[in-house]
Parts: C-alpha cells; sequence; structure tokens
C-alpha cells in the first residue's frame, strides 16, 4: 500500500502554513525556513518553543528525497515528479505535527516533549544527531 497522501493534490506550502499555524497557536515563539539549496524548496522548519525559561530552537526536516524513494519502490506512478513527491512528504509531515498537537492539547504530553529529537543545539545540530554520533550516551537503560 503506498504511503499515506499519496493522492494529495494540496501545494506543499499551504501544508507548510497548516504546520507553522499549529505551532504557533500551541506556543512557538518563531518559526523560520530553511531552504535547500539551488531548488528554492522548504527543507525544514526551525522554530523556537519556551521550556521552563528558555527558549529552545528545534529542526523540522522534510527529507522529500526520502519518500520519493520510498514511492518509487511501491512503484506509485508519479515517484519521478520531484514536486508531487515534495507535496506528500509535507502532507505527511503535517499530519504527524497535527497528531502530535491533539496529544499535546488532551495534556498528554507537554509540546517540546513531542519535538525532542529535533531540539538543536547551538550549532544546529539535533538531539537525535549527537546520538547517532554518540556524543548523547543514553546507557544500557539498566
Amino acid at each position: 500500500m503506498p504511503l499515506k497522501n499519496y493522492t494529495t493534490t494540496v501545494p506543499a506550502d499551504r501544508s507548510i502554513q497548516e504546520i507553522q499555524n499549529s505551532l504557533v497557536k500551541n506556543g512557538a515563539v518563531g518559526v523560520m525556513y530553511q531552504y535547500e539549496k539551488g531548488t528554492g524548496r522548504i527543507s525544514a522548519l526551525v522554530f523556537r518553543l519556551p521550556v521552563k525559561e528558555r527558549l529552545v530552537s528545534f529542526s523540522l526536516p522534510v527529507n522529500w528525497r526520502n519518500f520519493q524513494e520510498v514511492l518509487k519502490q511501491q512503484e506509485v506512478r508519479r515517484w519521478d515528479d520531484e514536486d508531487y513527491c515534495y507535496r506528500v512528504a509535507w502532507r505527511d509531515i503535517r499530519d504527524w505535527v497535527l497528531a502530535q498537537m491533539a496529544l499535546y492539547e488532551t495534556t498528554i504530553v507537554e509540546l517540546p516533549q513531542v519535538f525532542l529529537p529535533f531540539a538543536t543545539d547551538d550549532k544546529g545540530k539535533t538531539v537525535y544527531d549527537k546520538l547517532l554520533n554518540n556524543k548523547f550516551l543514553l546507557g544500557e537503560g539498566n
């Protein structure tokens, strides 16, 4: 079965705007776009959330080329249309963000908690990046 939203006709900029609106509605104090070099496409949303008495930055990437590869493997007819893949990717990211917001709005989680892997340091490296590079050792869990 193909990826969720593989039939979407919703433009990527609308999905991005819906994500931004949801972030701001739920406490983000700033949102910035990072652009993919040479294409003008947005590659990540960078936003700031208050955590206790500090502002923490988060970087939410789209990695739309990964979506393209999955669509190719799933033999979706339009997998080679980059605009289509970019649109599907942002729609899926939007759905994920809105699902996280639903958990937050029902007080199951705190907002920074759901975005924690995307929290960035002053050099733009995410918590997840640090984990992959063994700079954030969690230990055995015992």
